[in-house]
């Protein structure tokens, strides 16, 4: 036990510099844009995991005598930044083992799909086989809320409520090891029931949930119908992918639990942080300080450069706002305007480079090489 305390010490002195300014900053300046109250939070909740595991490795401090460790749930629509935001602060700020799964992946013990243990096996492999040092990680559990049973009653466009074996089941395996208990690992990710195995405690190990619940707002205003509140919602709005959601809505189980989420699994997430859709001067940010650039570096190496027309950068936004793609739709779309120049430069390496140009003719985008 000595040596378990002494080997995590010496990595986490290391990250007592970071206070949740810090971090806050540190977000920004990879490039992070909007969401200021979840950014805010997720620092903080970064900086209070870090200190509670010196209270207890480093000062000695019992745990009984300090808050039980975080778990965060963040709900928002696709292309808001949830996956990208957790990689930022846990991995690239705290370098902290940090693994990133998809639980549609995963099943119920018994039947096919892997183990939902073998999660904490990837958090292993993260830490380099460290079990040490994977005991103090974070596990992003992606597309939570395609667990959701058959009990969902919530209904929308591309989404049917399945997997009631492995949904629920999944479900069920969870509650263990969010809440904190001695798991036996796989030290191999293997479908082998017979694969070695060593013993690991999830006390000081933080999740972090992520999902779109894509409909929820129908599930709320289907609730408060049945309760006897009246609900403006129109239906277009309801059935939208890019939805708005406030913090009192999601502290209510009973959403989730008609969404088809055990209470008991919502019960393991001591915060619910709202992601909002990103506003248009937030997606032009993201498409001018980010997307684009890595077009433009990726153009330099081979001696092109790439102009685009800022009535061109409106239209890719705006096409992102009524695709309702968020952020992660714009780079699927400005290369779709400049594949084709693309496969003709790369074809041609003889002309020695030149540049691309977009621009908008007649309400179209199109394409040039000067």
């Amino acid at each position: 036990m000595e040596e378990y305390y002494q080997s995590l010490e010496d990595f986490i002195i290391g990250q007592m510099d970071h206070t949740p300014m810090d971090i806050y900053n540190k977000v920004r300046l990879h490039g992070y844009i909007g969401q200021h109250k979840a950014v805010q939070a997720i620092s903080l909740m970064a900086c209070r995991h870090v200190r509670r595991l010196k209270n207890v490795f480093v000062d000695k401090i019992s745990k009984d005598e300090l808050p039980p460790k975080d778990n965060y749930l963040l709900v928002g629509p696709t292309g808001s930044g949830k996956t990208y935001l957790v990689d930022i602060i846990f991995n690239k700020i705290l370098s902290l083992p940090t693994t990133v799964i998809d639980i549609t992946s995963y099943s119920e013990t018994g039947y096919i799909g892997q183990d939902v243990v073998s999660i904490l096996t990837r958090l292993v492999n993260a830490a380099d086989g460290n079990y040490d040092l994977a005991s103090m990680g974070v596990v992003c559990i992606d597309e939570f809320d395609k667990l959701s049973t058959s009990k969902n009653s919530a209904v929308f466009a591309g989404q049917g409520t399945t997997k009631d074996v492995s949904g629920f089941g999944v479900q069920k395996e969870l509650l263990k090891i969010l809440e904190g208990a001695e798991v036996d690992v796989p030290m191999e990710l293997s479908h082998s029931a017979y694969s070695a195995r060593d013993t690991m405690s999830t006390e000081f190990v933080s999740f972090v949930a992520l999902g779109a619940f894509s409909g929820i707002t129908k599930t709320i205003n289907h609730h408060n119908q049945q309760i006897g509140f009246g609900n403006n919602t129109d239906q277009s709005y309801q059935d939208s992918i890019a939805y708005k959601l406030n913090e009192a809505d999601l502290r209510k189980t009973v959403y989730f639990q008609e969404y088809g989420i055990m209470p008991e699994l919502i019960g393991r997430f001591s915060r619910i942080i709202p992601f909002h859709p990103l506003e248009k001067d937030h997606l032009k940010n993201i498409l001018v300080e980010n997307t684009l650039k890595r077009y433009e570096k990726e153009f330099r190496l081979i001696n092109t450069s790439l102009k685009i027309d800022e009535a061109v950068l409106e239209k890719i936004v705006d096409q992102a706002v009524a695709m309702e793609t968020g952020a992660r739709g714009l780079r699927t779309s400005l290369f779709s305007y400049i594949e084709e120049a693309c496969f003709d430069l790369y074809s041609h390496p003889e002309r020695g480079g030149g540049q691309i140009h977009l621009f908008l003719e007649k309400e179209e985008i199109k394409w040039e090489i000067k």
